[in-house]
């Protein structure tokens, strides 16, 4: 009886430590899968994150003294897909305080009671108002990003201050001066004369409803640029800035109309007025300039097929390199010949020859090909040498 007791007894513990060492096995197991799965989650938060935040702060800016600016970050980016913030950061003396209104966003600093510092936002374009500087004064921008994680990264752009009525001072070149002859009839290779005062043009959108307002402000903006870039002399002026000067109070900020235009442009005293519009009717985008007299003449016109297309599928910045070609075509006519010198209208008209120029390997590659095959200087070709040549 008593040896069935002790087997039962051991029965029992074998049965009861078989449980508890199960229970042990179960228990390990189960850390390890929690472990196991947390490991793996942060690793793949780390390789979603991997590239990290690319901040851009778009191109250098050329500016009129008290004008204001748009400082686009919608090129920046996290991996992330946090909600980017926007922290842009000013050098001292460039925006004044007092000028702007920010108290919507995020936070702002300042650099004492004057100057502003930087701004924090969730939107993408900031409208920012400036200060008053000396022409040829140049001064920093600093966008910086962070992602979720609190990776950063920053970009700097430059304002440039500058007095579209100062002349500058170009240097004769006669190899410039030979090429430019080829290109332009001989009216059109005219020197360049000393600019007078208005000798502006005026930058008019006709868009009202096509697009939001801050679309068409980022399109005169993209406008505006591109007739700095191609070196044209003179004014340039764009309805957000005239608001905010004392001007005549016939100037109309609504035209629709190239007449209502042309009385815009001689109410500043603009010699010119660049035009674009969509069509009402089809997926067009228009661009002209014209005399602001002479206003059913126009000097240069060019229409963009499907906007409307570019627009869905990349946004306002998908017209961007379209609206700059366009610029530089109706541009390039010889109108402007006191306003844009003479090579700059030669780089206009040949754009395809210099971007070639910027490919110097595939240039030189292209022309030993063709040199190989249109050659008829081949082994052939060569005179036969006399029998026994050399002579002993």
């Amino acid at each position: 009886m008593k040896n069935n007791i002790t087997i039962i007894n051991k029965s029992v513990f074998l049965f009861l430590e078989f449980f508890i060492r199960k229970d042990q096995i179960f228990s390990w197991f189960f850390l390890f899968i929690i472990f196991n799965n947390s490991v793996s989650a942060q690793g793949n938060l780390f390789i979603s994150g991997n590239t990290g935040p690319v901040a851009d702060a778009g191109r250098d800016i050329k500016t009129l003294s008290k004008g204001s600016i748009f400082l686009d970050g919608s090129r920046s980016s996290v991996s992330d897909g946090s909600t980017i913030k926007y922290h842009w950061i000013f050098a001292p003396g460039l925006v004044l305080n007092s000028d702007n209104d920010f108290s919507t966003e995020i936070a702002t600093e300042l650099f004492g009671a004057k100057y502003l510092m930087s701004v924090t936002t969730y939107n993408d374009v900031l409208d920012v108002k400036l200060a008053d500087n000396v022409p040829g004064t140049k001064l920093e921008v600093v966008l910086k990003i962070k992602d979720r994680l609190g990776f950063e990264d920053m970009d700097t752009l430059i304002v440039e201050y500058f007095d579209p009525t100062i002349k500058k001072e170009e240097p004769v070149d006669t190899l410039i001066s030979a090429i430019d002859s080829l290109s332009f009839t001989e009216s059109d290779t005219d020197s360049v004369a000393t600019k007078n005062l208005g000798m502006g043009i005026l930058i008019q959108s006709y868009a009202r409803e096509e697009i939001p307002q801050l679309d068409i402000e980022i399109i005169n903006s993209i406008i505006f640029n591109q007739i700095q870039n191609i070196g044209f002399d003179a004014k340039i002026y764009l309805n957000k800035d005239l608001k905010r000067l004392s001007i005549d109070n016939n100037y109309s900020y609504d035209c629709m109309d190239d007449e209502c235009a042309s009385i815009n442009a001689s109410l500043i005293n603009a010699k010119y007025i660049l035009v674009w519009e969509f069509s009402q009717s089809e997926d067009l985008f228009y661009i002209r300039v014209f005399d602001a007299i002479n206003y059913n003449e126009w000097i240069a016109s060019d229409i963009l097929s499907g906007p409307y297309k570019i627009l869905s599928e990349s946004g306002i910045y998908g017209l961007d390199p379209l609206v700059r070609i366009s610029v530089s075509k109706v541009m390039s006519s010889k109108e402007f010949k006191d306003e844009i010198s003479v090579l700059d209208r030669f780089k206009m008209k040949n754009e395809a020859v210099f971007a070639l120029g910027k490919y110097p390997f595939w240039t030189g590659l292209a022309y030993l090909i063709f040199d190989k095959v249109f050659s008829q200087d081949d082994e052939e070709a060569l005179p036969k040498q006399p029998p026994g040549f050399p002579h002993d």
